[in-house]
Formats: C-alpha cells, sequence, structure tokens
C-alpha cells in the first residue's frame, strides 16, 4: 500500500469520524488517537518541556471536547485545534513570565541565508529547547506552527518588531548552538 492510498484512507475514516455523535466515548477516543501526538508536539514546540506539553495537551483536549459540537469537518477541527493549542501553550509559558528583549531602539535585522548544516531533527530540537523562552517560543510559532509576525505578535501581546527580532536572533543563536556541536564532533 503506498503513502498516498494510506493518506486518502486515513482521511475517509475521519471524515466519517465527524458525521457521527461527538458525545460518545468511542468519538473522543478515537478523535484522541488520530490528533494527540500533533497537538503534544505543537504544545512542545511552544512550552519546551514535556510534562507541561502533556499537561497542556490534555487541557486542549477537554476544550476541545467540550466545544465541538458544531464542526462538520476535519479541516475545520485541524485549524481549531491546532489555534487552540497554540493559545493554551503560550497561556502555560506566559504564566511562566518568558523574558523578551526590548528592541524599541534597535533596527531590525533582515533574514540571511547561511550555509546548510546537515543534523538530525532530534539534535535540532534539542537545541531548540536549551534556547531561552522568548527565542524558543517565536521560532516554534514562526516555523513549525508556521504563524505570521504579526499573529505571533498578537499572541504573545508583544510589539511585531519585537517578534522580529527574537526570530532573528532566535535563529543565529541557535546556528551558533548548532556549529558548535558540529566542531564538538
Amino acid at each position: 500500500m503506498n503513502l498516498v492510498s494510506i493518506i486518502k484512507q486515513k482521511n475517509t475514516a475521519s471524515m466519517a469520524l465527524f458525521q457521527t455523535d461527538k458525545k460518545t466515548p468511542a468519538f473522543r477516543r478515537e478523535l484522541y488517537r488520530l490528533h494527540y501526538k500533533r497537538i503534544y508536539n505543537t504544545c512542545l514546540r511552544i512550552i519546551g518541556n514535556s510534562r507541561d506539553a502533556e499537561e497542556t495537551m490534555q487541557d486542549v483536549f477537554l476544550k476541545i471536547f467540550d466545544n465541538i459540537d458544531g464542526l462538520q469537518s476535519e479541516e475545520a477541527f485541524y485549524s481549531w485545534s491546532r489555534s487552540i493549542a497554540v493559545r493554551m501553550s503560550i497561556d502555560k509559558v506566559r504564566n511562566k513570565k518568558p523574558i523578551f528583549e526590548p528592541i524599541d531602539n534597535l533596527s531590525v535585522a533582515e533574514e540571511e541565508t547561511e550555509e546548510e548544516i546537515n543534523l538530525s531533527v532530534e539534535s535540532i530540537k534539542r537545541e531548540m529547547n536549551n534556547l531561552p523562552d522568548g527565542y524558543r517560543i517565536v521560532l516554534s510559532m514562526r516555523l513549525f506552527e508556521e504563524c505570521e509576525f504579526k499573529e505571533i505578535a498578537h499572541a504573545l501581546q508583544i510589539k511585531e518588531s519585537t517578534v522580529r527580532s527574537q526570530y532573528v536572533r532566535g535563529r543565529e543563536k541557535l546556528a551558533k548552538m548548532l556549529k558548535s556541536k558540529i566542531y564538538d564532533q
């Protein structure tokens, strides 16, 4: 069975799932089984530690189950659940008071293309978790969640120029960390 037929089979099964009674335990179990990894990874990238990410993921599913009656398709569910996961993860981090560097008098650097580094996804994720909260949150939202700078600024309640600065500085810091890791090996 090729990848395309597997995806079509999964989409057909999940589309049928949304046509059933959304209050049944069977529906909730299947919805959780189909989406928990995606929601957990979204939470983990923003929060940075697995214990809090797992707790937030559970809270996301509780909110989803309380408000799912109106949804008719998985496409709507996908973006809706993602936005809930992002918002709840940001709230979790905000309660910890992440530090964002103020940049009122600094110019915003433009993105530059850099030489490619061949590293495993796991080593990049590990190094991202070592970044300061502000950098990690902005990088995760921009790179993994594909949020626009304006959307990130609104979600984090900071200036768009601060988001851009955090993004550029976070990328630079991550690149330095990854390069030093390569040279250490």
